[in-house]
């Protein structure tokens, strides 16, 4: 289930297979039209590469929905979030059961600049797929219109939201998993008469579902997070 939310329309809620969205070719335009808000110079975006504190986040990173607890040391597995070492690779661990969250990063990037996103998860053998969400939220604007404000504090605003579901069916496969989108295509099958040219990603993050009760022992694990031209 793929939810599409549009603050104008409602929520459209739609059946879908993990989307196997064709790349498309795009020549335009820079990655992101402010200084320092983690983007390279060659467009990309990179994010749970390396830990950092969930209690007190790092710059541009901000909870919607902050958990009920973020205990540290030994007792850090009865959170909702938390940092895990599976093979070698540190990852972000979520247990919805245990309290809703959502945890996110503010951006500034060009949906045609920096289209592909990507993404490894893993799930234990309690978790289900869609027990958390990737969430994209958009905004049409003008790049000149854009200032430093915008990079400030909390959920900024958005027009348009794409909650992706994390996770599929993991029989017969063995260790990490990745999916890949285009969100220039997803984002013109979903909003059509938008001119993409204006559209920015401003909001990504991760977030407990709104529709599943997951099991208190499930856990799905993510890590790198990338946004690449």
């Amino acid at each position: 289930m793929i939810s599409v939310l549009s603050p104008r329309a409602g929520v459209i809620s739609m059946m879908s297979r993990r989307l196997g969205v064709a790349f498309m070719a795009v020549y335009v335009l820079a990655g992101c039209s402010l200084p320092d808000a983690g983007v390279s110079v060659e467009g990309d975006l990179k994010l749970l590469y390396a830990p950092f504190s969930l209690g007190n986040p790092p710059r541009y990173w901000h909870y919607a929905d902050r958990p009920a607890k973020l205990d540290q040391g030994e007792q850090s597995k009865a959170n909702s979030l938390y940092w895990d070492d599976i093979d070698g690779r540190i990852a972000l661990a979520m247990r919805p059961a245990i309290a809703p969250f959502e945890l996110g990063r503010r951006t500034n990037i060009s949906v045609l600049a920096s289209p592909y996103l990507s993404f490894d998860w893993l799930m234990n053998a309690s978790a289900l797929p869609g027990d958390t969400e990737l969430v994209l939220g958009f905004r049409s604007q003008s790049q000149g219109d854009w200032g430093e404000s915008d990079l400030g504090v909390g959920k900024p605003p958005i027009d348009h939201v794409i909650r992706l579901p994390i996770g599929g069916d993991i029989s017969g496969t063995v260790g990490w998993q990745r999916d890949y989108f285009d969100l220039s295509t997803l984002h013109r099958r979903y909003w059509p008469d938008t001119d993409t040219v204006d559209v920015r990603l401003v909001w990504i993050g991760v977030a407990s579902s709104h529709d599943q009760r997951p099991d208190v022992a499930g856990v799905t694990y993510l890590s790198h997070i990338l946004l690449s031209r």
